[in-house]
């Protein structure tokens, strides 16, 4: 048995707090002298100051130690489980803002400017607007000053541009001018009426105007980086003194959001003025930003071939329709929406403008505004817009490629994969394609995993078959160069999966990589 003082000194642990933890009841002596009240200690107890400074360090409060120490060691272990979790997860945090911090800290050593941003919403301006697509931004003074000069009398101080672009070109720059106004703007002016509202998160800074470019160019990088979503224009206010405010509306995005998937099995309501081809044009955060005569984005290439419209509301791709929405089954987390379109025409040219309920939107964002020309009204059917493959006639003889292959990652091009950081596109989890058989004489059992419910299943050689550089698919009628590759020492298997983004989609084809089995070191990582 140990005094207190000496228990003291081998868990280093101070007399008083020791007294604290017996009057506590975490920590209660084994045995007390009547006569002079000295507490005496088993070594068992030295176990339980150890536990107790561990606890303490994790954490926890006395009252929850005191609470574990009655606990069953089952249940002892679970708690302790949850706060490993719970420590995991700060960690990724504590990580993730290391990561920011060392990045600004990165930026700020590279730029000669500092900036202030704050993300909140603010008052509105009544302005005198026009819009114009300017050849030079030279002009974007003169315009403004012309503006002010129109309206003597209810000019405010402040002058506004409206940055409606999202990728610069060299010229044709789409922007709105606004002179700040006092009172009533005359009808002779030939300016609109517009006011601004800043009711939503907006991202802002102050700069100089010798400091706006990399300001904004800044700024736009300080809330993608930071996960928001851009949801309107540039906004850059000018003051009297040389000093800009720079604005741009953004939403905070979260976590993937299963839940807000949709029913998109709706009864058929036709819509004669959609039916047909329409062609792809603008890819934009909101409908303010479009103009018919200046495509703004070149990120259309996943709707390359445009959008049908098939009579009956009949399904292509990942693609149908009903009255007023455009119904959608596609990504990884499955994502099932129906996204509302609406129709405009607009000298002389129908448009049609599809609120798209991309990946942002399943973070707690908006939807994306695809913006689509008509091209004709055609009855299409799904036969008339599949590319078909034309299927080489050679023989099955690449002794090579017999036996089985596993699936272990998906690469947009054969050079991108890296077998010690896979899933670089898809995580594994959500690979479709799971195992390759190849047959003597052509033929192939495939296996596949359904997204919806983990299921598998197996297609044979009435679905796939083989011939020497190629893999069948005979339903879609598409033929798909597969290539082996020796990569350390392991067989590697590259297969071109041609699928509805392919062949109605237009777009080309990424690679699945299998490996052969018994090839090599395994890798729990991809083989699973």
């Amino acid at each position: 048995m140990y005094k207190i003082g000496e228990l003291s000194k081998l868990c280093r642990i101070p007399v008083k707090t020791l007294r604290f933890y017996d009057n506590e009841g975490l920590l209660p002596p084994d045995y007390v002298d009547d006569m002079t009240g000295y507490r005496y200690y088993s070594a068992v107890k030295l176990s339980d100051c150890y536990r107790i400074i561990a606890l303490k360090e994790l954490g926890f409060s006395l009252r929850e130690i005191r609470e574990m120490f009655m606990l069953p060691r089952e249940k002892f272990s679970a708690f302790l489980k949850d706060k490993e979790e719970e420590l995991c997860r700060l960690q990724r945090q504590t990580e993730n803002r290391i990561t920011i911090l060392r990045n600004l800290n990165a930026e700020l050593k590279e730029r000669k400017f500092m900036f202030d941003i704050v993300i909140r919403r603010s008052d509105g301006i009544r302005l005198a607007y026009d819009r114009q697509l300017i050849s030079s931004k030279t002009e974007e003074d003169q315009i403004l000053k012309k503006m002010r000069d129109a309206i003597p009398g209810i000019a405010g101080r402040r002058t506004v541009l409206i940055d409606y672009e999202t990728e610069y070109g060299s010229q044709n720059f789409d922007m709105g001018f606004g002179v700040e106004i006092t009172g009533k703007l005359p009808k002779s002016c030939g300016f609109s009426e517009k006011e601004l509202f800043f009711a939503e998160d907006t991202a802002s800074l102050v700069c100089t105007r010798g400091e706006y470019e990399e300001a904004s160019a800044f700024l736009q990088k300080y809330v993608l980086d930071h996960d928001y979503q851009i949801v309107g224009p540039v906004y850059k206010i000018m003051y009297e003194d040389e000093t800009v405010e720079i604005k741009l509306p953004v939403v905070k995005l979260g976590d993937y959001d299963v839940s807000r998937n949709e029913d998109i099995d709706l009864p058929f309501e036709n819509d004669e003025e959609v039916i047909g081809h329409w062609e792809m044009i603008d890819f934009l955060p909101c409908r303010e930003m479009f103009h018919p005569l200046k495509q703004k984005s070149g990120a259309i290439e996943e709707m390359a071939n445009g959008l049908y419209f098939l009579p009956g509301g009949e399904r292509y791709w990942w693609l149908g329709w009903t009255k007023g929405a455009v119904l959608a089954d596609c990504g990884y987390p499955p994502r099932k929406s129906r996204n509302p379109y609406t129709l405009e025409t607009i000298q002389g040219e129908t448009y049609l403008f599809l609120e798209f309920k991309g990946a942002n939107y399943y973070r707690g964002g908006r939807p994306e505004l695809w913006v689509f020309r008509k091209t004709d009204a055609k009855a299409y059917r799904r036969q008339d817009i599949m590319v078909v493959d034309q299927v080489p006639d050679l023989p099955a003889e690449d002794s090579s490629v017999l036996g089985e292959w596993k699936v272990c990652d998906f690469v947009q091009e054969v050079e991108d994969f890296d077998p010690g950081t896979p899933g670089t596109v898809l995580p594994y989890e959500a690979l479709y394609w799971r195992n390759a058989r190849f047959l003597e004489g052509g033929g192939m059992e495939n296996s596949f995993r359904n997204r919806e419910d983990g299921s598998f299943h197996t297609d044979g050689p009435e679905v796939w078959r083989w011939m020497n550089g190629y893999v069948i698919c005979n339903p879609r009628s598409t033929a798909s160069l597969y290539r082996i590759r020796k990569i350390g020492r392991a067989e590697y298997l590259f297969v071109q999966w041609k699928s509805g983004d392919y062949s109605y989609g237009g777009e080309k084809p990424y690679w699945y990589v299998f490996r052969r089995e018994g090839s090599g070191q395994p890798n729990d990582k991809l083989i699973q």
